[in-house]
């Protein structure tokens, strides 16, 4: 049995080092992280780690917070990194992503046109190299689904929403446009009774997991730093919920995630 946490942001780790964070997480089970950029310095991060530890994936993109100074120059960094900082046209092998990116409607840190222009811009860089979107969506469904369909018919579009915090009818939304779903440890929160109504319905087939670290730690470690160990709560609260075994929800949820990610 193993797990694979497919968004974290081991450069934004305070208490440990990324390495000891890996090593720690590996022996809670966990054999794939993804490191997901959300500035173009998170996302030059992902590279690094990917190039430097076993295991260790990586997606590079620009968060909709920062949506507002993302421009031609911020595209071409992220191409190259996607190519391994060569002049070729192909990819480096570990990149496994685009992402994250999409709308914030939260904190509304950026123009919702700036969002818009960056999460497209963020699709067809992801389409040109085949490699799947992870989408970031906050108190923006109608907006995520206007533009995910204006793609979703295309053959090499796929896409996450990644730290889902929708009902199931925007699930069953989402899952009818081809889009995955993943879920982190706020759905082990006391709150979390509708967003548990969710993940039982939706097919154990098109879940990912995730801690998205070092944010949202789960229920059990709450007051700590998250870190991709802890993506072992979410697998069990998943089991609870759906009344599989933990070895069920970790063995469906990484073929997912390899399948997806093309990992492996």
């Amino acid at each position: 049995m193993y797990f694979i946490d497919t968004h974290a942001h081991l450069d934004m780790l305070k208490k440990v080092t990324p390495k000891e964070a890996i090593s720690r997480s590996r022996n809670e089970g966990v054999r794939y992280i993804i490191n997901v950029g959300s500035s173009i310095s998170g996302s030059r991060k992902s590279i690094e780690f990917a190039k430097k530890f076993k295991g260790v994936f990586a997606s590079v993109g620009v968060h909709p917070h920062y949506a507002g100074d993302f421009g031609k120059k911020e595209m071409e960094i992220l191409e190259s990194l996607i190519r391994g900082d060569t002049n070729g046209s192909k990819k480096y092998d570990k990149v496994v992503a685009v992402g994250e990116t999409g709308f914030d409607f939260y904190r509304n840190l950026s123009p919702a046109g700036d969002m818009e222009r960056t999460f497209i811009s963020h699709i067809e860089l992801a389409l040109k190299y085949d490699i799947p979107v992870i989408i970031h969506d906050r108190d923006a469904h109608t907006q995520t689904l206007n533009v995910v369909k204006k793609y979703s018919d295309r053959k090499n579009f796929k896409a996450v929403v990644h730290c889902f915090s929708g009902d199931g009818g925007f699930a069953r939304q989402c899952l009818d446009l081809g889009l995955y779903i993943s879920f982190t440890g706020v759905i082990t929160f006391p709150n979390a009774a509708d967003l548990l109504k969710t993940v039982k319905e939706v097919p154990i087939d098109r879940i990912f997991i995730e801690t998205d670290a070092p944010f949202l730690a789960p229920q059990e470690e709450r007051g700590k730093e998250n870190y991709p160990g802890y993506v072992k709560y979410i697998a069990r609260k998943i089991a609870e919920v759906k009344g599989l075994s933990m070895e069920e929800v970790a063995e469906a949820t990484s073929k997912n995630a390899e399948d997806f990610f093309s990992i492996n």
